[in-house]
């Protein structure tokens, strides 16, 4: 992915944040300067700003909302994210919620995006009650492109049950994104795989490009 703005859209329990925040740790290997966007305004939990302090250390910028707006549904200081978009200097992640709020709110800047390119993957659990068939993912894909009147260029396969997942689990969830990818005319940019499975997943399991992930993100009683 060479467009120095990268954009992860997918609903609730998806794992789009946690992708997106292992992604913006991926691409330190490249860039000198990378920022990630917390543009989820509606989940209230599993936001990229719970862990603003392991990103600094990993020398990720996190833009969201400071002091007694961390935790408010708000949109962010337009200017400042403008001011990000339009640094080429940048490798730039928004993460941003697949909800009607989510999308609308990617749209107010999408004349900024345009104009400086972008790439926006849609993050898919073919697990979770929203995205089960291929017509549910093919339905979410489009309302996110009309309400935000951007392009997906791509899905994020991340086929997992959490704590209970397991290699064929993995596997057949993937088939069923795989075809939701051909239906919608777009490629699998790459698989997410939990790095506990590194060692038995490995690249030639799959045809796409697997993007071993950490987890993060913890709900607030674990």
């Amino acid at each position: 992915m060479n467009k120095h703005i990268k954009i992860f859209v997918g609903g609730f329990g998806s794992g789009k944040t946690e992708i997106a925040i292992n992604y913006s740790i991926y691409c330190r290997k490249s860039y000198t300067k990378v920022a990630i966007v917390d543009l989820d305004i509606i989940n209230p939990y599993f936001r990229t700003r719970e862990v603003r302090d392991a990103l600094n250390l990993k020398g990720v910028e996190v833009v969201a909302p400071e002091g007694k707006l961390t935790y408010a549904d708000v949109p962010l200081i337009s200017p400042e994210i403008k001011g990000l978009i339009q640094n080429p200097n940048y490798c730039l992640i928004l993460d941003v919620g697949g909800d009607d709020v989510g999308s609308v709110i990617l749209g107010n800047f999408r004349n900024f995006i345009q104009d400086f390119g972008y790439e926006m993957l849609l993050v898919v659990n073919s697990y979770r009650p929203f995205t089960k068939g291929v017509p549910q993912i093919k339905q979410m894909a489009q309302e996110i492109e009309n309400r935000s009147r951007l392009k997906i260029h791509g899905i994020v396969s991340n086929p997992n049950l959490s704590s209970q997942t397991d290699e064929e689990t993995i596997k057949k969830g993937h088939l069923l994104i795989k075809k939701s990818a051909q239906k919608l005319e777009i490629p699998v940019k790459f698989i997410c795989v939990d790095e506990r499975f590194s060692k038995k997943i490995r690249k030639k399991n799959f045809v796409e490009p697997i993007f071993y992930i950490k987890r993060f993100m913890r709900l607030p009683w674990e």
